[in-house]
């Protein structure tokens, strides 16, 4: 701890007392208090800060790989409920870096990222920070591996998430195709329509950030028929779309006329 101590304070000075607060955050917020707290700090030293990234980046790909492995099994626990292939794309929605965006975003890793000078975090950043976070758990509760599932299963509304994945009418398809069989339907638009994904990048050239809308035209006139809310930001403009074409989705469903 000392070490790190004089490692923070050289690169901020008199920010030490800010950042234990925050890392304290983190730990009341996640209901976990880490028994060795350099590990914490490792994971809060995130990529950008001028403090040593080496530890962080080990943790990243360790709580990568752990995260993978666990919503396999919280998946596979429930595998009397879905076929494989939906097991295979809950996986993939549960996985993808918007979702693991959203669950940093609920973690005070912005309020850290604007005391060491990074500014607000990308989505690809919010999700490595996240993935660190899950390393240093593992890491400082001896390795052990049940007690980690249930805290992933806690911090990131599985049991939640996966209601609502079943609970939608679209269930585990992929969204932009269940959204191109609605729009295809006789009673819709037949093959009277185009849907669209305008992607705006507000982000870096080495960072992007897609902000993307799903819009449905009509082929005949042009005239835009149904556009859902923006949905973002996204490091890959095709998570964008499904993302984008989820929020349209829910939308429809919202006002009665999935069921159309």
């Amino acid at each position: 701890m000392v070490e790190f101590m004089q490692a923070f304070n050289q690169s901020y000075p008199d920010q030490w007392e800010k950042f234990n607060k925050i890392a304290q955050k983190m730990q009341n917020m996640i209901n976990y208090q880490f028994s060795t707290i350099n590990t914490l700090y490792d994971a809060l030293s995130i990529r950008g800060a001028k403090l040593p990234k080496e530890a962080f980046e080990r943790l990243e790909f360790l709580g990568d790989s752990l995260l993978k492995a666990i919503q396999g099994i919280m998946l596979f626990d429930k595998s009397d409920e879905f076929g494989p292939g939906e097991l295979t794309k809950f996986r993939s929605n549960l996985e993808n870096n918007i979702n693991l965006a959203r669950l940093a975003g609920e973690l005070p890793f912005n309020e850290l990222s604007m005391l060491l000078g990074i500014g607000q975090l990308s989505s690809n950043q919010a999700a490595d920070c996240f993935e660190a976070l899950i390393g240093a758990i593992y890491l400082d509760n001896g390795r052990k591996f049940d007690p980690l599932i249930d805290i992933v299963r806690r911090i990131t509304h599985f049991d939640k998430n996966i209601k609502q994945l079943k609970s939608s009418p679209w269930g585990a398809k992929d969204p932009k195709s269940f959204l191109h069989e609605w729009a295809a339907k006789p009673k819709q638009f037949g093959t009277d329509f185009d849907i669209s994904f305008p992607a705006e990048n507000r982000g870096k050239a080495n960072a992007p950030e897609f902000f993307v809308r799903a819009v449905i035209k009509r082929k005949s006139t042009g005239k835009i028929e149904l556009q859902g809310d923006e949905a973002g930001p996204a490091s890959k403009v095709k998570d964008g779309e499904k993302e984008a074409a989820k929020k349209l989705l829910e939308k429809l469903q919202s006002e009665g006329k999935l069921d159309n």
